[in-house]
């Protein structure tokens, strides 16, 4: 019932096509859109979450470097305040070999073992109050190390690693009461490898996640990357604060830590991947139901304008053939009132007959009577086939087919004409072919044929002028040309001239369409054309008798 609604409000479309086919493709396109804003919203959710979780890895880690910097500060001072550096000035200058080589190894050793659980620490040195190296001790491919001074004080750049890159992070520390230095203790100056800061087990496990580490004032202390500039950044990216008193970089330090998204939204990728895939798939077979409920819509279209118009044209010939059928009737009316005197004569020529026979009879003059009567027989049939003659116009179909002198239909249809009283301005000229133009037709037919064009001829000069009726023979054709002196055709209107309902004056457009279907009955052809100095001719070509070539 919804479709059959719809098509009646839309009649252009056919009876199938109605509101549950939209409705089936609305339904495929918003499940189409609901994919597409269901994968933006997963990854815009991944990308949230990956935001969240890079903002709490990089605040743990930020703990953790701030962390180990207090652990590595809380052991130096544990170790400036420890027996160990005590006194260890003193004992080193002292004349006593064993007490120096055994106070010695011990700060040594506490130092290699400081070095050893301190990783982000590169370089320590012992000092004394006057800031005179006591013991120093680096690292050398990572592994903690001795270094003996020489007398000239210049560390040998081979000995130990290179120092880090930029500025120099050190921290100084020494043993306190209260608020005052205690005077003779041994002053431990750390130097940080602020890259060892950023190496843990986790960026090694996650290599997608960089991370720079920068003092208060944004000099860069390190990076996980070898780039010179501020640090990573872009949407997935963290940052958090570092509280790193005691070192001489400017404190709070900054951590900013960045994930590459690709990384992020790895798992996604798969699944939106597929779906997208899924998605061309769907868009191309709706095109290619689109394309072909578009041709099927088209050719429904076509189907219905072909048996409309099919109906329109039975419809149309219909009508022609009873306007045809009208014509004809005009037709035989016209010839009707041009007959009706021609049936009058030999009516009158049988009252006179009827009347001398009378007088034959009463004189007893049998045989006069007789002649008198065959003569009242012979206006009889003249009668008759004249009635015939017009009932054969009014139903050609009946006419039939025979040998018929076009010369003699010619001069019986011109003297009809001329006859008519609207037409005595009209001058007449007969060239007709020597002999007999015989050809195979009707004649009532071909009669109506020149009927009209004499009398189209007659009507195209109501004030008088010329009428000229020619018969020949061409080429084994019997050809009729009959020519006026009127205005003529337009020549656009020429190629016209024959077509049902096509007319230049007040009347149906039929007669010359009815000439023309007569004329091509015959087997013959029916030509129109402008005649020199003025005029139209009008010219007929029949197939000729075999005995008449």
């Amino acid at each position: 019932m919804g479709e059959a609604r719809f098509s009646a409000r839309h009649p252009g479309w056919p009876g199938g096509v109605g509101w549950l086919t939209f409705a089936l493709v609305g339904t495929v396109i918003a499940i189409n859109l609901a994919g597409i804003v269901s994968i933006a919203m997963a990854r815009r959710g991944a990308a949230e979450a990956a935001a969240r979780s890079l903002r709490l890895v990089t605040a743990a880690r930020a703990r953790g470097i701030e962390s180990r910097l207090a652990s590595a500060r809380g052991d130096l001072a544990f170790l400036t305040g420890s027996p160990t550096f005590f006194g260890l000035e003193a004992a080193l200058a002292s004349r006593n070999p064993v007490e120096e080589r055994f106070r010695r190894l011990d700060a040594e050793g506490a130092l290699l073992l400081y070095l050893r659980g301190h990783s982000e620490v590169s370089h320590l040195v012992a000092r004394s109050a006057g800031g005179q190296e006591l013991v120093e001790a680096g690292r050398r491919g990572g592994v903690p190390v001795l270094w003996v001074a020489r007398n000239d004080n210049a560390p040998d750049p081979r000995a130990l690693d290179a120092p880090p890159a930029g500025r120099a992070i050190t921290g100084v520390f020494a043993f306190t009461a209260g608020v005052r230095k205690v005077s003779g203790t041994v002053t431990l100056e750390a130097t940080l490898a602020p890259t060892a800061l950023l190496s843990t087990r986790e960026s090694t496990d996650e290599p997608e996640r960089i991370c720079a580490l920068s003092d208060r004032d944004g000099a860069l202390l390190a990076t996980q990357v070898a780039s010179a500039g501020p640090g990573p950044s872009g949407p997935f990216s963290a940052e958090a604060a570092i509280d790193t008193e005691g070192w001489s970089a400017p404190s709070p330090w900054r951590l900013v830590c960045a994930r590459r998204g690709q990384a992020e939204l790895g798992a996604i990728d798969p699944i939106a991947a597929r779906y997208r895939t899924t998605l061309l798939l769907n868009l191309a077979v709706m095109s290619l139901a689109l394309l072909l409920g578009a041709f099927a819509l088209r050719e429904s279209r076509r189907r219905r304008s072909l048996e409309a118009d099919a109906l329109e044209s039975v419809r149309v010939r219909e009508l022609e053939r009873r306007l045809f059928h009208a014509e004809r009737l005009g037709t035989v009316g016209r010839l009707a009132a041009g007959m009706a005197h021609e049936i009058n004569n030999p009516l009158e020529g049988m009252s006179n007959y009827l009347s001398l026979a009378k007088d034959d009879l009463a004189r007893s003059d049998a045989p006069s009577a007789l002649r008198r009567l065959d003569g009242v027989k012979e206006g009889l049939e003249r009668a008759v086939g004249i009635v015939r003659q017009v009932l054969a116009h009014a139903d050609p179909a009946r006419a039939p087919k025979g040998p018929l002198d076009l010369n003699a239909a010619l001069r019986q249809a011109v003297e009809f004409v001329k006859s008519r009283p609207e037409f005595a301005a009209i001058r007449f000229e007969m060239n007709l072919a020597p002999g007999s133009l015989v050809v195979s037709g009707s004649p009532t037919p071909l009669g109506q044929v020149f009927l009209n064009l004499l009398l189209n001829a007659c009507e195209a000069q109501p004030r008088g002028g010329e009428v000229r009726v020619e018969s020949a023979r061409e080429e084994g054709r019997a050809v009729v040309r009959i020519a006026d002196r009127g205005p003529g055709v337009a020549p656009r209107n020429l190629s016209r001239i024959f077509e049902p309902f096509f007319t230049t004056k007040d009347s149906t457009g039929l007669g010359l369409s009815v000439c023309y279907q007569i004329i091509a009955d015959h087997g013959g052809t029916l030509e129109a054309a402008n005649r020199e100095g003025g005029g139209a001719v009008f010219t007929l070509r029949l197939p000729m008798e075999k005995s008449n070539d």
